[in-house]
């Protein structure tokens, strides 16, 4: 009897401990999840702000663009091709008097291709009727040739040069920037004071405070907004009047940003 007394009360002392210890552990639980950014206060999003701003910068255009393209033909190949040859050799040592550097001399792209002559006329009175071969009647050398004019006043004589020396297929000059990165930075940074202007504006009128930046997006490019037009190339070389000074226009750099903050 006094034994089962013993293990009764055992077992309810047991049992007890066994209920505090639960009870103690779901407390644990309870406060790791509080303290959790999934549950309570931290489950919140942090509340943010997103303004735009945008920043433009004026550039004057420092290199000039002018493309040329020849072509010569000949009965052969090789007829064709020498004739090219010459034609470019002769505008080459022009262009070298102009100093240009052989880095802003860029061929672009050349073709040797053959060229055909009518087909023969055959009466057919049955089907199938036979196909009249096409002859090689000659061949046709192509060169696609870009420069870059650093001096861009020069630009316009340069192209007057070329039509000397033979070139009548030339297009530009058309203007642009050099390195255009650093106006992109000074465009960027202008954008990113505008939306930060404007942020703590309406930050004030909210009546909060400006926390840490949580995005930032950008986008923009340049916009020329003058090009020199070119003029009709001179039917003859001894008929050109004096080159005109081209004007060069102005690039508009722009930067749009859009960054996002949050707010306390």
């Amino acid at each position: 009897m006094e034994t089962l007394l013993t293990n009764k009360k055992f077992i309810q002392a047991s049992t007890a401990l066994m209920v505090l210890l639960s009870l103690f552990v779901f407390v644990l639980f309870i406060n790791e999840a509080k303290s959790s950014k999934y549950v309570g206060r931290g489950s919140q999003p942090p509340s943010t702000i997103s303004v735009s701003g945008t920043g433009e910068v004026m550039a004057v255009s420092d290199i000039a663009t002018l493309s040329f393209n020849i072509s010569k033909e000949g009965t052969n190949s090789k007829e064709a091709q020498s004739a090219l040859n010459t034609q470019l050799t002769k505008v080459l040592d022009y262009l070298k008097t102009t100093k240009i550097e052989d880095k802003d001399i860029k061929s672009e792209y050349g073709g040797l291709n053959p060229k055909y002559g009518s087909r023969e006329v055959i009466n057919c009175f049955a089907y199938p009727c036979p196909q009249p071969e096409q002859k090689i009647v000659g061949y046709t050398a192509t060169q696609s040739v870009t420069i870059k004019v650093r001096d861009v006043d020069t630009a316009n004589d340069i192209r007057t040069g070329l039509a000397s020396a033979g070139i009548t297929d030339i297009s530009g000059p058309t203007f642009s920037i050099d390195d255009e990165d650093v106006y992109t930075e000074q465009a960027r940074n202008k954008a990113i004071d505008d939306a930060r202007t404007k942020a703590k504006v309406l930050a004030k009128q909210l009546g909060v405070d400006l926390g840490k930046v949580v995005s930032f997006g950008e986008n923009g490019g340049g916009y020329p907004m003058m090009y020199a037009k070119s003029e009709m190339m001179m039917d003859s070389v001894g008929a050109s009047a004096p080159a005109p000074t081209l004007p060069k226009g102005e690039n508009k750099i722009t930067s749009n940003v859009t960054i996002t903050y949050e707010i306390r």
